[in-house]
């Protein structure tokens, strides 16, 4: 199953979450974080701090990594 990225933003900057496999067959959330207008070689990666056995898991991880970084850029 193939699952596009998911994009999240506020007014000043946007979060890409992706999901990826390991070579160990477990799933690894990622976030790509960056400012509005700024170039995508600027993202910021943050990783879920730890590896999930399922897929779903790890893009659920990753969604609130995302909204936690949106929301502490915000303040």
């Amino acid at each position: 199953m193939v699952v596009d990225d998911e994009i999240y933003a506020t007014h000043t900057h946007i979060a890409r979450v992706r999901v990826m496999k390991t070579v160990t067959g477990t799933y690894r959330g990622i976030v790509h974080l960056r400012e509005v207008g700024a170039e995508p070689e600027s993202d910021v990666l943050h990783k879920t701090e730890t590896d999930f056995p399922h897929e779903d898991q790890a893009r659920d991880a990753a969604r609130t990594l995302a909204k936690k970084l949106l929301n502490e850029q915000e303040f």
